[in-house]
């Protein structure tokens, strides 16, 4: 099992790098047969990260602006319900997302709050909420996320104290737990869990039973989650069982 999720990782990067290939140079590359390799693109067709076409394989890039749309009332709703839990003089950090993205809008206007952002879409809204204080880490732009990466963004959240942290993720599974797209956006967000107080989860309904290539988080290293209704009672069960708190809007 350990030998056939560094192959798909792997293979992951390679589909990421050349915009995609084909199920032989695929076989021949890692060295094991053609049926191997289809079953492992079927899994990845599965959890929506490449399209299978002709014998070859295409990566299906994430885009932050294309994510907008999809699932928009109920990230609305998700983002409304986790403003509300912000206090003032809270020290919220924002995670990477469109969901998250809502959560920032959804501020009071010249709240009382320290905010520190590491993506262009959560700093332009909080800075049109004129909160008490904000920070932002810079770095390397990611267009597709507009995440800014660094060493000194991470030392900036290792000198925070966060009392909550909103996290979002791609992809949650029992087994594989906390997954999301990009390899890069794991060491921001392992630390944003480090050293904050409260993980707030969100996250609408379609991201449950789904597994993306980077693993950043257990299930239990979050408190809260906020969902839709379109969750299903087995993992409502499943979360609550873990004493996590489930809000569903």
């Amino acid at each position: 099992m350990h030998n056939k999720l560094g192959r798909i990782n792997q293979m992951i990067d390679v589909l990421r790098e050349r915009n995609g290939a084909s199920i032989r140079d695929l076989a021949q590359e890692f060295k094991v047969s053609e049926m191997t390799i289809r079953r492992d693109l079927e899994q990845l067709r599965q959890d929506n990260i490449i399209s299978l076409v002709h014998g070859a394989a295409i990566y299906k890039s994430y885009n932050l602006d294309l994510e907008k749309g999809v699932n928009n009332s109920e990230k609305e709703r998700i983002g409304n319900a986790a403003a509300r839990r912000i206090k003032p003089e809270d020290t919220i950090i924002i995670d990477i997302g469109t969901t998250t993205e809502q959560l920032a809008r959804y501020i009071p206007q010249n709240f009382s709050i320290t905010a520190l952002c590491f993506t262009m879409n959560s700093l332009i809204e909080v800075y049109r909420k004129n909160v008490k204080s904000f920070i932002m880490g810079g770095g390397s732009y990611h267009t597709d996320t507009q995440l800014f990466e660094s060493p000194e963004t991470i030392e900036l959240i290792r000198r925070t104290r966060a009392t909550k942290f909103f996290v979002s993720t791609a992809g949650i599974n029992r087994k594989m737990e906390l997954t999301t797209v990009n390899f890069y956006e794991v060491g921001v967000k392992q630390t944003c869990i480090q050293y904050s107080d409260q993980k707030i989860l969100l996250a609408d309904s379609t991201k449950f039973d789904q597994v993306k290539p980077a693993y950043f988080a257990h299930l239990n290293d979050i408190d809260v989650v906020i969902t839709d209704s379109g969750i299903t009672e087995d993992w409502v069960r499943t979360l609550e069982g873990m004493n996590i708190e489930v809000e569903i809007v």
